[in-house]
């Protein structure tokens, strides 16, 4: 390992370069089971029927939207816990950005 600052030779278990003191940076990898994000379960403003809450689930987790809209309607009539949960994801859940145009030249 070699200083970014000096560029002289640095031992790996030290954390400071020898000859000129510069912080040694650690090229550690993140601990294991750490998966960082890359996106976000937001509702779409296209192909939503209600407030988008389905379809951001759809998208999300790459299920089928129809399979998806029927099973939040079973929820819903048997269980009066579906409705709950379903306005409680309206208000959760953020609504995802406005597509800018494309730019034509």
């Amino acid at each position: 390992m070699f200083c970014s600052h000096c560029g002289n030779q640095v031992d790996p278990s030290s954390r400071f370069c020898p000859a000129c003191g510069a912080p040694a940076a650690p090229a550690a990898a993140p601990p294991m089971g750490y998966y960082p994000s890359t996106t976000q379960l937001t509702r779409p403003r296209t192909n939503r029927m209600i407030a988008g809450v389905c379809a951001g689930f759809a998208i999300h987790y790459g299920w089928d939207l129809n399979l998806v809209r029927v099973l939040t309607a079973l929820m819903i009539v048997l269980t009066g816990v579906g409705a709950i949960a379903y306005i409680a994801a309206w208000v959760i859940i953020p609504e995802a950005p406005y597509a800018l145009p494309v730019k034509s030249t």
